[in-house]
């Protein structure tokens, strides 16, 4: 893993060198020397058919009720999970930005590939719903961070800091909520590869009483008398196992099946870590980050603080919440009741406060984090 991380970084960092060599005639902007914006008008053709549907208008509108429920979601979550950090209930790498964490607990390929997906899919959905509403697109581009792309962007004209708040709201929706129905998707494709044939290899026996007995190597070959052609016939079976039961598991080892009778612990365990083939690894380990970055982005870009989505579709919500009186003529007098309560709670001045709040609560965690 070390060596790995090692030769990626010094690859992007040759890269990063070339590029940062000839910036200006690729017209790359750099911030402080280490991250990057290359700006393009690669996709602009994408967005622009793709944006041409009015059905994105009504679909990013309709997300902003959505969006604010999951944000409010994350901002209490924020609060409780800082809480646990300051209590010690939480360890201190859970506050860690998610960039101190590749090489380590992120496995650098994998969770490069997660988050360029994330990002990318974000600023499309960015992208396609404002050229519904033709507002204007200034640019697209890439992302660097040493190198190292984290995504794509697309870049909106000025005109959109003066928008109507309901258009603003819903083009801001659309990033998380494109990022959340791929966490959806990824999550239920995911169960569908552990159906695929492969081998399965013993790469670790931790406890009684697989210990002395199988070996790290060793390939499962059947357990009971059933084939083990999968990850999900591994699971089907073992899930099943009672305790102390007895078990006869037949896995092959230096070319010979090698058959052994066991009694599980009395958590029904036989003490052994599997493992598929390592392409299917590797595909399991993309779906895992790219589920995982997709629902990060999602949920923290909807928390109602500035710059990041949620305040522009947390301002725009009492909006959405009037224009249903005039949809909804037996509620009228309701839905005008709570739209009135609401712009007072979420105007931009309560929100800029909360902005300030929320920001305080991640960069304190973060310090907190390397103390």
């Amino acid at each position: 893993m070390e060596s790995t991380s090692r030769i990626i970084l010094i690859i992007a960092l040759l890269i990063w060198i070339f590029l940062y060599a000839i910036r200006d005639t690729i017209n790359l902007k750099t911030y402080f020397g280490v991250f990057g914006i290359l700006r393009t008008k690669i996709g602009m053709k994408t967005i622009e058919k793709l944006g041409n549907y009015e059905f994105w208008k009504k679909l990013a509108i309709l997300s902003i009720p959505i969006c604010v429920i999951i944000g409010f979601f994350t901002f209490f979550s924020l609060i409780e999970s800082t809480l646990k950090l300051m209590s010690g209930e939480l360890p201190k790498e859970a506050s860690k930005p998610i960039i101190f964490l590749f090489g380590s607990v992120i496995p650098w390929i994998p969770g490069i590939i997660g988050l360029i997906v994330g990002i990318t899919i974000h600023e499309l959905a960015h992208g396609i719903v404002a050229y519904a509403f033709r507002q204007e697109i200034k640019s697209t581009g890439l992302l660097l961070a040493l190198g190292i792309p984290l995504g794509a962007f697309v870049e909106l004209g000025d005109e959109f800091k003066n928008l109507d708040k309901k258009i603003r709201g819903a083009i801001a929706s659309a990033g998380p909520m494109a990022n959340i129905v791929v966490f959806l998707i990824v999550v239920l494709i995911t169960p569908q590869l552990y159906s695929i044939p492969t081998e399965l290899t013993i790469t670790k026996t931790y406890a009684s009483p697989a210990m002395d007995v199988l070996n790290e190597g060793d390939t499962i070959y059947s357990i009971n008398g059933i084939k083990i052609n999968s990850l999900k016939d591994f699971h089907d079976i073992v899930k099943n196992l009672k305790p102390n039961e007895k078990i006869t598991i037949t896995v092959l080892r230096e070319n010979e099946l090698k058959t052994f009778n066991l009694i599980t612990s009395k958590e029904g365990k036989i003490g052994i870590v599997v493992e598929p083939s390592k392409n299917l690894a590797f595909v399991l380990n993309i779906c895992y980050w790219t589920y995982w970055m997709n629902l990060l982005l999602g949920f923290f870009n909807l928390l109602p603080a500035l710059p990041l989505d949620g305040y522009y579709v947390w301002v725009a919500f009492p909006r959405v919440i009037g224009d249903l009186k005039l949809k909804i003529k037996s509620l009228e007098k309701l839905m005008g009741y709570i739209s009135n309560i609401l712009e007072m709670i979420l105007n931009e001045k309560n929100l800029n406060a909360i902005s300030v709040l929320i920001w305080w609560i991640i960069f304190g965690s973060m310090i907190y984090s390397f103390i």
